[in-house]
């Protein structure tokens, strides 16, 4: 055999291994996704017109989203096959940018995000409302209100509730009433 018989023999033999290897990462584009399966399902679009349709997508542990159309991700071939395909991550240009180092951002395509900022501070955004279902939040320190609180059950404090203190003060009376610019006697019930 000649020597340029063999080489041809060789690359026809290393075609299908080249194809592989060539086919095991890939850009793809997210088109839709299907998140009501045990492991969450996407359509994808890879290299010319390629698609993919049921590709598993793994996300990290104790997070869960779905991207919206048009996110970048990575799709991983097993083996080289496209028979059996995975699906890495799912970037968006809605991702906000310019975090600082050791910075992170819970966040989705409206704009709304929790950040935990490198100087310890956590800021939460939200387009219309935030709602914590819980039997009991804790807060050890001082707590602020820009705008006005509101309680559907009594509000407490160490000497009693804001009820309590109303009725005090409705039935409370004072003595030594004069007419004119003097000063009444102090109350008969205090506000304690």
């Amino acid at each position: 055999m000649s020597r340029q018989a063999l080489l041809a023999a060789i690359q026809t033999a290393q075609r299908p291994l080249l194809r592989r290897l060539r086919a095991l990462a890939s850009r793809a584009s997210i088109a839709r996704v299907d998140d009501g399966a045990k492991l969450q399902q996407v359509q994808i679009s890879v290299m010319a017109g390629e698609r993919l349709d049921g590709v598993q997508r793994l996300q990290y542990f104790g997070h869960s989203a779905v991207p919206p159309a048009g996110s970048t991700c990575l799709l991983v071939s097993i083996a080289g096959s496209r028979t059996h395909c995975i699906v890495i991550g799912g970037e968006h240009e809605s991702r906000p940018r310019d975090l600082g180092e050791g910075e992170s951002q819970l966040y989705n395509a409206a704009g709304d995000h929790i950040w935990l900022k490198a100087n310890g501070e956590i800021a939460v955004k939200a387009s219309l409302k935030v709602t914590i279902e819980s039997p009991l939040v804790h807060c050890t320190g001082e707590l602020t209100a820009a705008g006005r609180i509101y309680s559907a059950t009594a509000v407490e404090d160490l000497r009693g509730t804001m009820q309590e203190m109303r009725d005090r003060y409705n039935a409370h009376t004072h003595g030594g009433v004069q007419p004119g610019s003097a000063s009444t006697a102090t109350t008969s019930t205090a506000m304690n």
